[in-house]
């Protein structure tokens, strides 16, 4: 330790007199390095960390498999069937469905994120309650009105108090009572606020209505294979036993560590891998740094060599610095991952699993001090033993004078030199492709006009389907609560100045989300086909609202949905007809759909990229939005000039109409479209941060190498002019000398160009992972960059004095 002390107090005098070497290799560490730790924060706390749940690697969903649907929730029986049938290969077996849950009589009303949950649910989580308990078969079978409150919650609206136990709160105006608070850490799914019981066994569902999502722990000892062969038996009996709801069913089980993050487990890895050829180029420019911080040395350690110094003992001196560069660099590469994550996480706030939240831990501190040292030693060890092994005699005698240096080194500064630009290419590529992909998509029309609209979601108070209620009861109470506030807030808003339409409808188009979806059947038109259609119910104004043209046929009016409790009229889109109607007239066709009677087909509208703009579309069934069974809804208003700053007028008239009524996303409809595309724009931005990091360091290197031969052929280059060489002259012979690392950079450039636009191909759009306008236009950038980095160097050379060339050698 004494012996390692003492170096590096040699090595931080060194340092000392050379603080331009020492602060270039430390910010080049820390931007490489730094890249590497803001990313690999992200891509542990997503895709490494174990979930925060007991016995999480045990923890699996299990999801209904039934062509044309995939991963889909079950119905109550299925629900049931299943839980017993696996009750050999699971040891907890629960199920959970999102609902709206919105806290009244505490205040203002909040909408809360609710999940309707079976009693197994908790057990699957291993009963993850700090406070109280969490409900059991008792309160489900008893149909009595209870909640589970979220920690954060319990501490935002309840102060934390401990006498919450037992304490009523109003949940869709329905006294319910709170019998316990989740643990901190515990969030499922992620966003869950509140979580009440399902009511199974009294919610009398049949087999089509599909709601259930189903979660189940293994039992210890069983794996996947056995739960598929224990899932497969039960579906192939639910397939023959009920062939009108459940022929070709199959279930689907995935482990839950595997499902969280897939979404994103493809970009980050590729964003991963785009930070670490940053940090390649980092190192070759530090592997540039220190040869010549080795070649200038050689003079020094060739004396203390001849004075006895050992091999190892410079090597142990040379190494000390590369250790303290490293040591430094690290604590600069957290300074800049931290900040660096904030900005990542600022990108994508609704993108990114929250169950660990990405920090600068004491893992991402041993994964970065742990590249930064392995940099330093790979890449500052063989210029160090290079430079602790020179002859004395030969450097004293003079070879150091020599006009290029070690011809060795020289070429490999050059090949370094060349691997950055290689490397700067593929990323430039990337970034090109991404941006052209994004560039394309905007082009894209969405099948509806988002200029000067805003929307917001409101949730309304609907009264609560008793247990055993039926549908219709349910309906025809949600029709009378719904109906006079719809015509109070479309009454409020049209009287708003510079309001040109009003629209309502259960889910905002171009938005990413579906809704409900189910199968039909078109009378006297056999399909042979399974059918599928989403089914959306929206106002009268919904189609002028958006500028969706009616092809044929009209939109809804106003008395639309008031002739019987379901709707009797319905819209279909362009897709619906040339899918399952061969693109014949479909008005007046006789469809049978949800509830199972008979509804006609009065119009036919334009396609709608519902899904994202870069999605297909899919067929749609429009129904009036008075016959929505629902109280969550979502409006549009079509306003005169900006749209955001209507936002302030909208808030307070939905307050004044409806005080009772949470109002949330306040969102103008260019914001909506732009959530689809936000993981694209996500990768995009990143790629072409890396890229802009990589072309910096990468004309940065060039210039260092082309400088450093500049010097060492000043004596060259001044008697070339003292015989008559011209300027043009001097910048041809630096200006190859510069080519003839360009260019082989530029080669295999183009070729990790290729491979990176294959591994990103999933997230183009309309252009080819090797598209040659893309490929051509980044080579060209890059060449003028590189070679402006020549060139900057070579015009100080050719301007110098030939006099003052030979007189300084």
């Amino acid at each position: 330790m004494a012996s390692l002390l003492h170096d590096l107090r040699i090595a931080a005098r060194s340092l000392r007199q050379r603080p331009g070497f020492f602060a270039t290799a430390v910010l080049t560490l820390a931007l490489g390095v730094g890249a590497v730790a803001a990313i690999f924060t992200v891509y542990d706390a997503v895709l490494l960390k174990p979930l925060p749940f007991a016995h999480a690697d045990r923890i699996v969903r299990v999801m209904r498999e039934q062509p044309p649907v995939t991963s889909s929730p079950v119905s109550a029986p299925m629900f049931k069937e299943w839980q017993d049938a696996g009750s050999e290969v699971f040891d907890a077996f629960g199920a959970f469905v999102g609902r709206t849950a919105v806290l009244r009589g505490q205040g203002e009303a909040e909408r809360l994120t609710g999940y309707a949950v079976t009693p197994g649910f908790w057990d699957v989580f291993g009963q993850p309650v700090a406070l109280g308990r969490a409900f059991g078969d008792e309160e489900e079978t008893r149909n009595e009105r209870v909640a589970v409150i979220g920690d954060a919650l319990w501490r935002n609206r309840f102060d934390a108090d401990p006498a919450i136990l037992g304490r009523e709160i109003q949940i869709d105006g329905v006294a319910t009572r709170i019998v316990g608070v989740a643990a901190a850490g515990f969030r499922y799914p992620s966003d869950a606020q509140v979580w009440t019981p399902t009511f199974v066994p009294a919610n009398g569902a049949g087999r089509g209505s599909n709601s259930y999502s189903v979660i189940a722990r293994l039992a210890p000892g069983a794996g996947v294979a056995q739960a598929d062969a224990a899932m497969a038996r039960v579906t192939q009996w639910q397939a023959k036993e009920f062939p009108d709801n459940h022929t070709g069913l199959t279930a689907r089980i995935e482990p839950l560590p595997a499902l969280v993050g897939a979404r994103v487990r493809a970009p980050l890895a590729v964003l991963l891998g785009a930070s670490a050829l940053v940090l390649l180029i980092a190192c070759a420019n530090l592997a540039n740094l220190m040869l010549a911080r080795a070649q200038a040395r050689t003079q020094e350690l060739a004396l203390r060599r001849a004075m006895g110094a050992g091999r190892m003992r410079l090597l142990r001196e040379v190494m000390a610095e590369s250790l303290l560069i490293a040591g430094v660099g690290t604590l600069a590469a957290l300074l800049v991952a931290q900040p660096a994550t904030q900005a990542l996480l600022s990108l994508a706030p609704d993108l990114l699993p929250a169950f660990n939240h990405p920090q600068v831990d004491l893992r991402v501190v041993a994964v970065t001090a742990g590249v930064a040292l392995a940099t330093l030693l790979l890449f500052g060890a063989w210029p160090g033993w290079r430079a602790a092994g020179v002859d004395p005699a030969q450097a004293l005698q003079g070879a150091s004078r020599s006009q290029t240096g070690s011809r060795r080194q020289m070429r490999a500064r050059a090949a370094l030199v060349s691997a950055e630009i290689a490397v700067a290419l593929t990323l430039l590529a990337g970034a090109g492709l991404l941006i052209d992909s994004l560039r394309r998509l905007g082009e894209v029309d969405p099948g509806v006009a988002s200029a000067q609209v805003i929307t917001a979601r409101v949730s309304l108070p609907m009264p609560v389907r008793a247990p055993g209620e039926t549908f219709d009861v349910t309906a025809t109470n949600a029709r009378a609560a719904l109906d006079p506030m719809l015509a109070a807030i479309e009454a409020r808003l049209r009287a708003l100045p510079g309001v040109r339409s009003v629209a309502f409808t259960d889910e905002l188009p171009v938005s990413g989300d579906t809704g409900w979806s189910g199968s039909f059947e078109v009378v006297g038109h056999p399909i042979e086909e399974a059918t599928l259609a989403v089914f959306r119910f929206v106002g009268p104004d919904y189609f002028a609202t958006f500028g969706i043209d009616v092809d044929a046929g009209r939109a809804f009016e106003a008395h639309d949905g008031s002739q019987a409790l379901f709707p009797t009229d319905m819209l279909v889109n362009r897709t619906f007809v040339d899918t399952y109607l061969g693109g014949a007239d479909a008005l007046g066709r006789q469809v049978t759909v949800y509830d199972g009677s008979e509804k006609t087909i009065v119009g036919v509208v334009e396609d709608v990229r519902q899904q994202g703009l870069d999605q297909d579309t899919i067929a749609e069934v429009y129904f009036p939005v008075r016959n929505a069974p629902m109280g969550e809804l979502a409006l549009a208003v079509a306003v005169d000039g900006d749209a955001m700053a209507f936002a302030p007028m909208l808030r307070d008239a939905l307050r004044e109409t409806v005080p009772d009524a949470p109002v949330f996303s306040i969102r103008t409809m260019d914001e909506v479209m732009a959530r689809t595309t936000a993981m694209r724009r996500f990768n995009m931005t990143l790629m072409s941060v890396f890229a802009g990091v990589a072309l910096l360091l990468s004309a940065i290197g060039l210039y260092g190498v082309i400088a450093y031969s500049v010097g060492q052929r000043r004596r060259e280059i001044g008697l070339r002019q003292a015989i008559g060489a011209r300027a043009v002259d001097v910048h041809r012979l630096m200006l190859g000398a510069g080519l003839r690392m360009i260019v082989p950079g530029l080669v295999v450039g183009l070729v990790g160009a290729l491979l990176l636009g294959r591994a990103i191909a999933s997230q183009l759009y309309g252009v080819g992972a090797a598209d040659p306008l893309v490929l051509g236009s980044v080579a060209a950038v890059l060449a003028l960059v590189a070679l402006a980095a020549c060139a900057v160097p070579t015009l100080r050379a050719a301007r110098a004095s030939p006099m003052d060339a030979l007189r300084s050698d």
